[in-house]
Order: C-alpha cells, then sequence, then structure tokens
C-alpha cells in the first residue's frame, strides 16, 4: 500500500489541482493520497470535492502557524505522520511537483535504496546550510559533500519498514529548532546566515545514514499550470 501525502495553502491551490490531475494515469497500485490542508478554503475543498472524485484520497488537517509555514515544520510533521502509518511505501510531493513514474517502478527503484532522493543541484552542503545546524546534526562542515535535496526535487520516498529509523531521525531533528531554523537564519544562498529548513535537514540526515541519490527521474518541478 502506497501513502502519497501532498501538503497545500491557497497559494499554490492552482498548481495542485494540477498534479491531482497528473496522478491519474500514474496509480497502478493500491494507495491512498492524503490531501494535508496547510490553509484552504471552503471554497476550494468544495472544489476538490467535486472535481477529483475519481482519486482515493482524504483531507488532513494537521496544525500550522505562519512561523511553521516560513520554517517548513509541516514537512517534519508529515513524516512523522508517516512513520505512524500502516503504509508500506510512502512520497510526499509538494504542489508544484508531478511524478514522472507509475507507483509500481517507484517501488522498483526502492530495491536499491530504503529511501529515495534525486540528484539536482552541484551544491556544497555547507553552501546551503547554516553552520549552527551543521553541527547540531553532526556534519563536518568541512567535507565537500553535496547537497542532494533542494526545493525543485524535494520528494523523497521512503521504504517505511526498512527506513523508519531514519525517518525518524529526521524528525528527532526537524524539531529541534538549531537543525530546523538556526537563530540568525535565513532562506538564502549567501553569507553566513544562509539555511534551507527542512531541506538541509533531509539531506543531513540521509547522508549520515549514507543515503545516496537515486540516479531514475521519478518527479520533475513543474512551473506551469496544465487543467
Amino acid at each position: 500500500m502506497f501513502g502519497i501525502y501532498l501538503p497545500v495553502d491557497e497559494g499554490y491551490f492552482i498548481h495542485f489541482q494540477g498534479l491531482l490531475y497528473s496522478l491519474k494515469d500514474l496509480l497502478d497500485v493500491d494507495y491512498k493520497i492524503h490531501i494535508i490542508d496547510i490553509g484552504l478554503s471552503a471554497k476550494n475543498i468544495n472544489i476538490l470535492h467535486k472535481q477529483f472524485r475519481f482519486l482515493d484520497y482524504e483531507i488532513n488537517k494537521i496544525p500550522w502557524t505562519r512561523e511553521t509555514k516560513l520554517s517548513y515544520k509541516f514537512k517534519i510533521d508529515i513524516i512523522e505522520l508517516m512513520t505512524k502509518s500502516n503504509y508500506d511505501y510512502t512520497i510526499m510531493l509538494d504542489a508544484k511537483n508531478h511524478l514522472k513514474k507509475k507507483l509500481s517502478q517507484i517501488i522498483s527503484y526502492l530495491d536499491e535504496s530504503p529511501i529515495l532522493i534525486q540528484d539536482i543541484y552541484p551544491y556544497y552542503e555547507r553552501d546551503w546550510t547554516h553552520d549552527i545546524a551543521l553541527k547540531c546534526m553532526g556534519v563536518n562542515e568541512n567535507k565537500e559533500i553535496l547537497n542532494s535535496y533542494q526545493y525543485q526535487s524535494n520528494n523523497p520516498v521512503f521504504d517505511v519498514n526498512k527506513s523508519k529509523h531514519i525517518m525518524l531521525d529526521i524528525v528527532k531533528y526537524g524539531n529541534m529548532n538549531d537543525a530546523l531554523s538556526p537563530c540568525g537564519s535565513r532562506k538564502s544562498f549567501d553569507g553566513d546566515s544562509r539555511h534551507r529548513q527542512d531541506q538541509s535537514v533531509l539531506s543531513c540526515i540521509l547522508k549520515k545514514h549514507n543515503i545516496k541519490p537515486n540516479k531514475n527521474l521519478y518527479s520533475n518541478y513543474h512551473n506551469t499550470i496544465h487543467l
């Protein structure tokens, strides 16, 4: 059983509809979609109920504030939900990302690794993650290790049974301010304040567990709208 977790708010709803339509022909194994409501209006929830009856989904609310949105803490909360689920496999997709492969094909990639993540940008970890966070998570900032997690490819796939201990490690550090949102950090590429919140946590923890990027591209970023 495959659990598909899709966080969305008002700002990305029109892109989100495109994501839902794109899933139609790729759901070739038993699945359940969890639409994670982090600020949808009643009007748009009604649109979901009217237009997407062809999908097996439910809408889940999780507590959120402006601060948890800015720090992307809600994504850590979603991974925690995954660890408490009964799914064999899970994936989290941002509203602007689309799957490129059928679920059965993605499952086959998990034979190579218990967690899938895509390698898009060749940036060093120290260029994307605040020094306080690197220290908190025990990552040597002097190592030239590539940051495999960036916003256009942040769609991790988990074999839950084989990777739960790693997922719990992500949740552990994602609940630490020094790792997720160090004092003085901001979403930046320059200077000592640089940091990428949830992406930095996922990237560092997966490297600590020797998880390598998967070379099979199973999702991609869409900045255009297809309805």
